[in-house]
């Protein structure tokens, strides 16, 4: 924890993305992956394994678009840096050696993005007024020939909604349309693009006693991305990381985006100021980093 408070200083960062805590999980994940560098390594072989796949597929590769790419652990930046001509790594921000990484590979990219477009209207509420709506996008997926969302789509909601709980004091339960709008607004997003997408995602969080799980939470809250690949468990945190009573594990799926669906509920062009009420409950799923 010492360390982490350390790089927490030391670490430059815009200091609205400070005051939201993204640089607190980035650092907190990264933490976590090298506390667990045994658990986590078949879930970081797996994803590196699954994107090199889908390179290895494409008739072109002058342009490669990698969402989630603010730590690079769980992808093969050398290889894309090989294989493509431009490599355009889109987070909120960067770790200090993604950016060494990038300053010494030519094609490689560093586009810091808001992909769910929310963020900065999150943290400019005035108080009492209705939650924004999102805008997403992600930059230079135009001229793509793959792009790739890595371990990210389940983390969209959860520092905007734990802005607004601790910020404006909202019921999560009032939250939870904004992060089905986050998630399925991604995937949007990802389905319209004009090339190839893989997409690597967890969609469930169990909690496992004795090799059983005893209880689990749909990280993706009822929306569903079909993906044509593969599928694995990730030990994301074994005990007592999170608790000396159970181990925690991820489903993670991976491959090729075929589409999308989402609750018949969700009305995407809703204003989400309606859906605000008081019930609370606890939240669901946690960050990557455990915060």
């Amino acid at each position: 924890m010492i360390v982490e408070w350390i790089r927490h200083r030391l670490t430059p960062a815009p200091r609205d993305l400070r005051d939201m805590g993204y640089l607190r999980e980035l650092i907190a994940i990264d933490a976590r992956r090298r506390r667990h560098r045994r658990a986590w390594a078949p879930h970081l072989r797996a994803t590196q394994g699954m994107i090199l796949d889908c390179a290895a597929r494409l008739d072109r590769w002058e342009r490669v678009v990698v969402v989630g790419a603010a730590q690079t652990a769980d992808i093969p930046l050398d290889l894309l840096a090989l294989l493509f001509r431009r490599v355009v790594l889109v987070d909120m921000m960067f770790l200090p050696k993604v950016r060494l990484a990038a300053m010494r590979m030519a094609p490689v990219v560093l586009e810091p993005c808001d992909v769910t477009g929310v963020v900065e209207a999150v943290r400019t509420l005035p108080r009492g007024a209705p939650v924004p709506n999102p805008h997403p996008a992600i930059p230079e997926i135009a001229k793509a020939d793959l792009v790739i969302s890595c371990n990210v789509l389940s983390q969209l909601p959860l520092l905007p909604c734990r802005w607004l709980e601790r910020r404006h004091g909202l019921a999560p339960a009032s939250l939870e349309s904004f992060r089905q709008r986050l998630i399925a607004d991604h995937l949007r997003v990802l389905s319209a693009a004009p090339c190839p997408v893989c997409l690597i995602t967890d969609t469930e969080r169990q909690s496992v006693v004795a090799g059983q799980p005893v209880e689990a939470v749909d990280l993706l809250h009822g929306v569903e991305p079909n993906v044509e690949g593969d599928a694995w468990w990730w030990a994301i945190a074994p005990r007592p990381e999170e608790a000396w009573t159970h181990d925690v594990r991820h489903r993670v799926i991976a491959g090729w985006l075929r589409g999308f669906s989402a609750p018949e509920s969700l009305d995407t062009t809703a204003d989400l100021g309606a859906d605000l009420g008081p019930e609370r409950r606890a939240e669901d799923g946690r960050s990557h980093g455990g915060g």
